[in-house]
């Protein structure tokens, strides 16, 4: 490769949706174009060893971050590297598989901005902020239908992770530089009308906000934007947001960069729910405002080269 990958880290707990986020982000910026690095694949003990040692998945102390490291340093150069994918159906790991560089790394998974290292080698980073309930109801809905696991197993689960969980996932939280949270209290939950809170922090790139809401008042009952203090942008989108409103939105954010509106043809805010295709517009819009950072950093890259 001749150019640095850029890189972008989603964070968060188990089943808080990190691969459906960065599975939208991924065809906005060209599915050819990315490689995902899974964490999980750096655990260091399988899950039989876990138990043994009677040690979470979860805990910095299973997982070979070092490693982690230095297989992104080799990504990073253009260099492919060589790693056993671990298999969460049997709790194992596979045949080692050969991960190659390519012009953006999604790094994924638990631990991804524990270290000050592992923090300084991104460009973006995002913490999935999922609140706990809605969390849980994931993880069942996962875990018994892809892993083989019982509800009841399940729950024993989170509530022996919960300590680790609020020790070493939740603090990563305030290391993202954006912190997205789906969030909704309709019981049953309807996944398709999850209301969406985009935090923005200062030390991100951010796309004027202001000048893009304004540009689109039929979204004004259903997107608001903050500033925080700190500077935070803080940016809420109501899950009854309609898809006339939610292309109003893309439009004016993406008629301010020009290059980034092939964008638009992307197609994001999919997700699976009991095996169906479902579409939510607030995860599509969460989506294309982590991407266009990143598109940002790409283009700034470019531009210096």
């Amino acid at each position: 490769m001749s150019r640095r990958p850029i890189l972008l880290a989603i964070v968060g707990d188990s089943a808080a949706g990190k691969s459906t986020l960065g599975a939208g982000i991924g065809a906005l910026l060209g599915d050819e174009r990315v490689t995902v690095v899974t964490t999980d694949d750096y655990h260091r003990y399988n899950r039989q060893e876990r138990r043994e040692r009677r040690l979470s998945a979860l805990h910095p102390d299973c997982n070979d971050l070092d490693l982690l490291g230095q297989h992104l340093d080799a990504l990073i150069e253009g260099r492919s590297v060589t790693k056993a994918p671990y298999d969460h159906a049997t709790g194992d790991f596979g045949a080692p598989r050969t991960i190659a560089p390519s012009e953006f790394l999604i790094v994924e998974g638990l631990l991804a901005l524990h270290t000050p290292e592992l923090r300084d080698r991104y460009d973006v980073s995002v913490y999935l902020d999922t609140p706990e309930p809605l969390r849980h109801r994931w993880k069942v809905m996962r875990d018994t239908s892809k892993r083989g696991y019982s509800a009841e197993e399940v729950e024993q689960i989170l509530e022996h992770r919960e300590a680790v969980s609020k020790a070493f996932i939740r603090p990563q939280r305030e290391r993202a530089q954006i912190v997205v949270r789906f969030h909704g209290g309709a019981e049953p939950a309807d996944y398709e009308r999850l209301h969406a809170t985009i935090t923005m922090r200062p030390s991100l790139g951010q796309p004027d906000l202001e000048s893009v809401l304004a540009a689109c008042p039929l979204a004004a009952p259903v997107v608001a934007l903050t500033r925080g203090d700190d500077g935070d942008a803080v940016l809420e989108i109501d899950g009854a947001i309609s898809s006339e409103q939610a292309g109003a939105v893309e439009r004016a954010l993406w008629m301010r960069w020009p290059e980034m509106r092939r964008m638009l043809l992307a197609r994001t805010g999919d997700f699976v729910e009991h095996g169906d295709v479902r579409h939510s517009h607030a995860l599509a819009l969460a989506q294309r405002l982590i991407a266009y950072p990143v598109l940002r950093a790409r283009l700034a890259r470019e531009t210096v080269a």
